[in-house]
């Protein structure tokens, strides 16, 4: 063989070899789906169950009511994610970037969650949507920031509660806005 024709084939090799490891890495860092994706880590899929079983074997429950393709168990920055996207109902603060309306159906599937996997800060978790699920607002503002901050919240601080009138006003506007 000629060298001509050994050094194609070893340059067609590497050439071959360098453009799998290129797609097989960039499979590996597609964004999934969420809140924000560049931002989630939540494990996604088409045609998710409507139970899943996390890493005890356990279920978890009912499907996820923020999202339903994101699939359980939830990562502790989701949790974060959407605690902190459910207060921005109740609290004013000039930037709010996320936004889910606190209902019992989301504030019961967030304390499911709570009951079947470990979270680093699940106290914190707990006391919020406890609170939430008795209708207990009076501190969402400094419940918000407290997330915000696990987050490394920089720009948004939660400068007190919205007044009633606000809350509706926001609500309408968030509505309005996800039609």
């Amino acid at each position: 063989m000629s060298k001509k024709l050994v050094f194609s084939i070893l340059g067609s090799v590497l050439f071959l070899t360098a453009l799998g490891v290129y797609i097989a890495v960039g499979s590996m860092d597609q964004p999934s789906e969420g809140i924000n994706s560049s931002e989630t880590t939540a494990e996604t899929g088409e045609g998710a169950a409507e139970t899943d079983i996390n890493e005890t074997g356990k279920e978890t429950g009912t499907p996820n009511p923020f999202e339903p393709k994101v699939k359980t168990p939830l990562k502790e920055k989701l949790i974060q994610q959407y605690i902190h996207a459910m207060s921005h109902q109740k609290v004013a603060a000039d930037e709010k970037w996320s936004f889910f309306e606190i209902t019992d159906e989301r504030i019961d599937f967030l304390l499911g969650q709570l009951e079947v996997n470990n979270y680093k800060h699940d106290r914190l978790y707990k006391e919020i949507l406890t609170s939430w699920k008795k209708g207990d607002f009076s501190e969402a503002d400094r419940q918000h920031n407290a997330v915000w901050k696990l987050q490394n919240g920089s720009i948004g601080e939660a400068k007190g509660l919205l007044s009633p009138k606000a809350e509706e006003a926001y609500l309408q506007k968030q509505n309005k806005e996800s039609r």
